[in-house]
C-alpha cells in the first residue's frame, strides 16, 4: 500500500514538473494598439519575466479630446499579485492555436479598420510568437483587457528617456 501511495506521489510530482507551467516559460510580451476611426488610445507596452514594464503612450484621450499630459514614456514594475493574474490569464490560452498571420501588404498601402488593431508579440520557450487581432474574443479578450489596464496604471513613472519597444516587423 505504501509503495502504491509513493508511486502516485512521484507520478504527480513528475507530471507537475513536466507540465511546463507558463511562469517558467514566459520571457516577455509586447503589446501595441493602433489608430482607429475614433478615440482609440495608442499604446506600446512591454512586460518581461522580471515584472518590469516599459510603456509608450503615443495618443491618449480624456472626454473625447487628446490628453497630451499622458503622452510619453513610462516605466514600472508589476506587483506579485498582478503579475500572477497575468500569468493565470496566459496559462488558460492555447498559444499554439492563437493569433493570426497578417496578410501580405503592398508597399505604400494603409490598412484601416473601425477598431484599433491589437498586436501581441509573445516570447515563450525561446520562441517569438506574433499575433494580430482587431476584435479579439474569449480569453484573448481577457488578456487584451488586462494589458489595457496595465497601460492605464497611474503608478507607472513617466521618464524623459526614449524607451525602445519592439515592433511587429
Amino acid at each position: 500500500m505504501r509503495k502504491a501511495i509513493l508511486l502516485i506521489i512521484i507520478t504527480q510530482f513528475l507530471a507537475n514538473c513536466s507540465s511546463g507551467k507558463i511562469n517558467s516559460r514566459f520571457e516577455k510580451m509586447i503589446f501595441h494598439t493602433s489608430k482607429c476611426f475614433g478615440t482609440c488610445p495608442e499604446y506600446h507596452l512591454e512586460l518581461n519575466q522580471n515584472k518590469k514594464i516599459k510603456l509608450y503612450i503615443e495618443k491618449a484621450y480624456q472626454n473625447y479630446k487628446i490628453d497630451s499630459t499622458r503622452i510619453g514614456f513610462y516605466r514600472g514594475k508589476l506587483d506579485k499579485e498582478t503579475y500572477n493574474e497575468f500569468l493565470s490569464i496566459l496559462e488558460k490560452i492555447d498559444l499554439e492555436k492563437s493569433g493570426t498571420k497578417a496578410p501580405p501588404v503592398e508597399p505604400n498601402t494603409i490598412t484601416l479598420s473601425e477598431g484599433s488593431q491589437l498586436t501581441l508579440i509573445l516570447y515563450i520557450d525561446n520562441k517569438r510568437k506574433p499575433m494580430r487581432y482587431i476584435y479579439p474574443a474569449g480569453l484573448m479578450q481577457d488578456l487584451m483587457a488586462f494589458l489595457y489596464k496595465i497601460s492605464k496604471d497611474k503608478s507607472l513613472t513617466k521618464v524623459n528617456e526614449k524607451l525602445e519597444i519592439e515592433s511587429l516587423n
